[in-house]
């Protein structure tokens, strides 16, 4: 099986990704009133400030992080749940109880977690797969795994 095609979906899936939460993460640390802002509205929710704060850090560092492959299972797995929270316990709710939404709650309700959703089924998806042959993972992983191949081949006396 050619690993061509998984390594460019990760690296469309990365840059994708990467390129939605920056903004997010940039909006939520330096707009208006800062992470402060963000972090001090979600006991509303239930979900402890400090956990606003390392989502509102963590969506810019993990965005950045995850367009050029490094940590990318990590990136993916943080960036996964904070839209699992975004997703399940602020935005469905929030549309399940919208007097607007209508009739049908279904359709509000995705309408309302679309966004979040998706970034969460990339961010898993990402998990699965991995950064790739075109990331800084595979270099800096490869280069290690390279030194570690090199110093076990040598001999146990020295020479």
């Amino acid at each position: 099986m050619k690993k061509w095609p998984v390594d460019a979906a990760a690296v469309i899936l990365r840059v994708a990704i990467g390129l939605i939460f920056i903004p997010h993460g940039f909006a939520k640390v330096f707009g208006s009133g800062g992470v402060a802002a963000f972090a001090q509205n979600l006991p509303s929710y239930g979900i402890p400030t400090a956990l606003g704060y390392a989502a509102a850090y963590g969506e810019l560092a993990c965005g950045v992080l995850i367009i050029v492959g490094l940590l990318t299972r990590l990136d993916a797995f943080l960036l996964a749940c904070n839209m699992f929270v975004a997703t399940f316990v602020v935005q469905l709710p929030d549309a399940l109880h919208d007097p607007d939404a209508g009739t049908n709650k279904f359709f509000g309700a995705m309408h309302a977690t679309e966004l979040p959703l998706s970034l969460f089924a990339g961010s898993i998806a990402l998990l699965f797969i991995g950064g790739g042959r075109l990331s800084l993972d595979a270099f800096v992983f490869r280069k290690r795994k390279t030194a570690a191949e090199n110093a076990a081949a040598q001999p146990a006396g020295g020479g």
